[in-house]
């Protein structure tokens, strides 16, 4: 429990009148912390001043331990003289009625005082008889909301939460500045120029598109090839779904540039020149004309003949 424990500074074991308490305690001790170091010394009276002064907080009310002498104070810590030398340094006043130790209530409770029932009570006393501003109600701001604490209810205090409202100026957005395009934008596409229907046929197509495909494809012939492609749309209607036609006939007479035009032999482009590929066939054939195949042997010879091979690589 709360009151279960007793403050210790962290600083204690530096104080200098825990050094004075120590020389008072190896003086009156003798020959008994004859073979002891300062600091030994020193962490022993530690501990005697801990058990000191847990008995106060367990047994004295406000401080003072009533019937008792400073000689008292050596059998609570274990320690002879530890009681004289705490009422040298000032940490313990000889008192008519018993020993005082001063500042106690400001570092421990009373015993008498520790209960949770008189905790919330003394909390409630002091919650009711505080001065509260502006009429019983304070105003406490935390990250941007304004807690409002009103008047205490039967010993609760009822809080409301107001949201503050921020003051804004008024903001004139200015004239927005033609930029450009971004480049993951999607743009509406253009309207195509060549189209294409089962009834009426090819549209759209103008001169300088026939001169531009007369010079890229000249081995196809663009009435035949457009006329072609009229009939094949027309034999494939699930193939007739395009939307950039003239990206369509580019390719369809590129297929036919490739093949050989529109009057090609079959398995021969008229580009082609045979004087190469026959020159090459001829030196072939010379080279293979006085080869032979060989002999047939059974694999008995072939067995002996790797035999013999062996024998004369040896």
């Amino acid at each position: 429990m709360a009151g279960d424990w007793v403050k210790m500074r962290a600083s204690l074991s530096t104080d200098p009148k825990v050094a004075s308490i120590a020389r008072a305690v190896g003086a009156a001790a003798g020959e008994e912390f004859a073979g002891l170091s300062r600091a030994s010394v020193r962490l022993l009276v530690i501990g005697g001043l801990h058990a000191v002064w847990s008995a106060a907080n367990e047994h004295a009310s406000d401080g003072l331990m009533k019937g008792l002498h400073p000689e008292d104070l050596d059998d609570l810590a274990g320690l002879k003289g530890i009681g004289d030398a705490m009422v040298e340094v000032g940490w313990a006043v000889a008192v008519k009625g018993g020993v005082m130790l001063p500042n106690f209530t400001e570092w421990n409770r009373p015993a008498e005082d520790r209960t949770n029932a008189d905790r919330q009570r003394r909390h409630r006393e002091r919650a009711k008889n505080a001065e509260i501003p502006e009429e019983n109600e304070v105003a406490e701001q935390r990250n941007g909301t304004v807690t409002r604490y009103a008047p205490l209810r039967n010993g609760v205090t009822v809080t409301t939460e107001k949201r503050r409202e921020e003051k804004r100026e008024e903001y004139i957005p200015a004239a927005p500045v033609p930029t450009s395009k971004p480049r993951n934008a999607v743009s509406s596409p253009a309207k195509a120029r060549v189209t294409w229907s089962a009834e009426a046929g090819w549209a759209g197509i103008e001169d300088q598109d026939r001169a531009g495909w007369a010079v890229a494809f000249p081995g196809a012939v663009l009435d035949q090839e457009l006329a072609k492609a009229h009939e094949w749309l027309k034999a494939n209607p699930k193939r007739a779904g395009r939307r950039n036609w003239r990206k369509f006939l580019v390719g369809w007479l590129q297929r036919c540039q490739d093949r050989g035009g529109t009057h090609r032999d079959p398995g021969r482009r008229p580009a082609d020149d045979d004087s190469a590929r026959r020159a090459a066939l001829d030196r072939k054939a010379a080279e293979f004309a006085n080869l032979k195949p060989a002999p047939y042997r059974r694999p008995s010879e072939v067995a002996g003949l790797s035999v013999k091979r062996a024998e004369e690589y040896a």
